[in-house]
């Protein structure tokens, strides 16, 4: 039988490797999704610059590292859903992120799942900036 047995891709059925990331902070769910929801709030990481909204909610821009890349949010304000598919540098990323209450504040995380033509180290080293940009993002979210 074709793709059983010695020969199947088994890439297609193990869990790949995954990377979480997190930003806390004193302002409220609403005002974080709303400052997220924003595309032109990613630039105030620092990865990214000339976001530029283009047809079917696609953004596009330049990222530090991977170059011309696009991406596209899929938003939930009611669960705090602000997941994005990321293109760049020939990679796609399904980036699932979540805000969430915590006491007077909330907390932002991000889960990375291993794209499959990365290997986990490749991965691990892409994701090494992005605190960062988290940082960055704690900066201007506390100005609000």
């Amino acid at each position: 039988m074709i793709g059983k047995g010695k020969f199947e891709n088994k890439s297609k059925t193990i869990p790949r490797k995954v990377i979480g990331k997190t930003l806390t902070t004193t302002k409220s769910v609403d005002k974080v999704f709303d400052f997220f929801a924003n595309m032109k709030n990613m630039e105030l990481g620092g990865a990214i610059r000339s976001m530029e909204k283009i047809d079917d909610g696609w953004w596009i821009f330049d990222h530090s590292v991977l170059g011309k890349s696009k991406m596209k949010h899929t938003l939930s304000r009611e669960f705090g859903i602000i997941d994005h598919v990321f293109i760049g540098g020939g990679l796609e990323w399904n980036v699932f992120v979540r805000v969430v209450p915590n006491q007077s504040g909330s907390t932002t995380s991000w889960t990375f799942m291993r794209p499959d033509s990365l290997s986990d180290e490749q991965f691990e080293d892409q994701l090494k900036m992005f605190d960062i940009e988290i940082d960055h993002w704690r900066t201007a979210l506390e100005k609000i």
